[in-house]
């Protein structure tokens, strides 16, 4: 009894050390490996990337528009701006790596310019337009826009982001927009994608910043209360877009908003930003 009860287990605790000792020796290998292979990478992309950080920021040194925030809307409460700067720049660099000199850039609800400035400081060349239906905002919009001079005109007309109201200019092939989900319902949103779909030459581009919904999920919450904890931080704004223009409209989900370029018919499309649910919905024509 005693040696078929020793037995057994000195071969386990002898299995047991012989697996520790192997699976020690895989995670060693495993950070090796990926050690040598990030050394490997850094020495094979060292010009590129020393190239990249050595491009200066063509926005480094612009003047201060105080109280304006360069490339952010500044919202009541929010005195450092919506701290979405960082993805309208972000989509004037991706347009600019499939379409480098864009000829008319048309921003539909443009409240101070903001997100049509991002595209100007990128295309300083391009003809773009700013577009509200209130003149509210215009001065400061001009104020904002001033450095691209001529380039810039300022249309009045486009209530509630409805293009087929005539604001838009034959020649678009860049569209921009925000917060089409507080001044449309789903059927007004999806009429928007397929009126630009329209307007826009093979090669143009339609994107929206807006925010979703996680309609009958707990992320809605959780995601408002991290928003909330984490405004101190600055990593994000409360007030990002305008107030709900119309109470009886949904916000939509991802995947309605998908949808509905889908249906319009963009193919090529991409959420290319996201923090908590304000989202950068980016389309091209194909």
């Amino acid at each position: 009894m005693r040696f078929s009860f020793c037995g057994p287990l000195v071969i386990s605790v002898a299995a047991t050390v012989g697996l520790l000792t192997t699976l020690t020796a895989r995670a060693e290998d495993d950070e090796a490996t990926i050690r040598a292979a990030q050394m490997a990478w850094a020495k094979a992309n060292k010009e590129e990337v020393a190239k990249a950080y050595a491009q200066p920021d063509s926005a480094a040194n612009l003047e201060s528009i105080a109280p304006m925030v360069h490339f952010e809307a500044v919202n009541p409460g929010e005195s450092a701006g919506d701290r979405l700067g960082p993805a309208r720049r972000l989509a004037a660099a991706i347009v600019a790596q499939d379409k480098p000199d864009p000829k008319l850039i048309v921003d539909v609800g443009s409240f101070t310019g903001e997100f049509l400035e991002a595209f100007m400081q990128r295309f300083p060349n391009s003809h773009g337009q700013w577009t509200e239906p209130v003149t509210n905002n215009l001065d400061n919009s001009k104020r904002r826009l001033a450095r691209f001079g001529k380039n810039v005109d300022f249309v009045v007309g486009c209530a509630s982001r409805d293009i087929s109201l005539g604001c838009v200019p034959k020649g678009v092939d860049v569209m921009l927009t925000s917060w089409l989900s507080i001044h449309q319902d789903l059927k007004g949103i999806r009429k928007f994608y397929k009126e630009a779909a329209q307007m826009l030459p093979s090669g143009g581009w339609v994107m929206n910043i807006d925010h979703i919904t996680y309609r009958n999920s707990p992320w809605d919450a959780r995601l408002k209360g991290a928003r909330d904890e984490l405004a101190t931080t600055g990593s994000s704004a409360i007030a990002e877009g305008p107030p709900t223009h119309h109470p009886s409209y949904v916000v939509p989900t991802v995947e309605e908003q998908l949808k509905a370029f889908h249906d319009a018919g963009f193919t090529d499309v991409q959420i290319v930003w996201r923090r908590m649910n304000t989202v950068l919905f980016m389309a091209r024509k194909n």
